[in-house]
């Protein structure tokens, strides 16, 4: 008999009239019900970025996790789809697709920044996906992982706590760059993907305020996901039809995308580590709802 939860979707984490999130029963009821370890893997990043259709090539669908802007109401908080892992053995690939970051119309800014520290600390592998390149304005919008401490509490408040303690738990960390058009070459030199993550997270010279603050993202990233590959995506197909990729015949469909896509998918079930707790406690299923209850 298949377990419930692995027929489709449901909301892990929700929003509160209040504002406040809140985690929903029906989800505790799925992951109670798995007691096989478990591979959890996040998709952050701006909202119309195009998370929910990696999400779905994950779980081996071509439909899931709902794209496009018109269900923008419907997904709020953190969504949840556990399938049968497609390499490991008694093993569950747990899928979190969350709200796109950066909506104007949510009114808190703090919002976010809950969202994005509730993806990392549930994950064993974080995605952050974004479009065009890795420029010092796109690091700039991932001001949440400067934010991260504030929000994750591991020792009591009066403890001094070492950052090498956060990666202990920390999930490792993909960026998945759409809708690429730039050549990879640095200086003239042909590079890989990696090498252009690495170049685009390289701190400059000084101490002035305005170096500091270039700086303090790229420190983040670099000291909390030591752990970090790229993926970069070309445009998928014709921008028409961009809205109804989850229905496009593959013969639609750039062959350089769908092989992209293709590498990021393998690499994360090759890759991506069982869930463990800072003590290397295995995660199960019924582990994840005890660790929600003490955020």
């Amino acid at each position: 008999m298949t377990p419930i939860g692995f027929n489709g979707l449901v909301c892990l984490i929700d929003t509160a009239s209040d504002g406040k999130l809140c985690v929903q029963g029906s989800a505790l009821q799925v992951l109670e019900q798995i007691q096989q370890p478990v591979v959890v893997v996040a998709v952050v990043g701006l909202y119309r970025t195009g998370k929910s259709y990696l999400m779905n090539r994950l779980a081996g669908k071509q439909t899931g996790f709902a794209l496009g802007s018109t269900i923008e109401s419907k997904t709020k908080g953190i969504w949840m789809w556990c399938v049968p892992h497609p390499t490991k053995a008694e093993t569950t690939l747990v899928l979190l697709d969350t709200e796109g970051l950066g909506d104007v119309d949510k009114g808190d800014s703090k919002h976010d920044t809950r969202i994005f520290s509730l993806a990392v600390l549930l994950s064993s592998t974080l995605v952050l996906n974004s479009r065009g390149t890795i420029d010092n304005r796109a690091i700039e919008e991932l001001q949440y992982v400067t934010e991260l401490t504030e929000y994750i509490k591991i020792k009591s408040p009066d403890e001094a706590v070492d950052d090498a303690e956060f990666v202990k738990f920390f999930p490792s960390f993909i960026w998945a760059v759409r809708d690429f058009t730039l050549q990879l070459n640095i200086d003239g030199k042909d590079t890989t993907e990696d090498e252009y993550l690495e170049f685009a997270l390289k701190l400059k010279l000084g101490n002035s305020s305005q170096v500091n603050n270039y700086n303090l993202p790229r420190e983040c990233i670099r000291k909390y996901f030591p752990s970090r590959k790229c993926f970069t995506f070309p445009f998928p197909t014709n921008p028409d039809n961009v809205s109804y990729l989850e229905t496009l015949d593959p013969a639609e469909i750039s062959k350089r995308f769908l092989e992209v896509t293709g590498r990021f998918c393998q690499f994360i079930f090759d890759q991506s580590q069982v869930k463990n707790l800072k003590d290397g406690h295995t995660v199960t299923g019924r582990v994840v709802p005890k660790q929600l209850s003490r955020r």
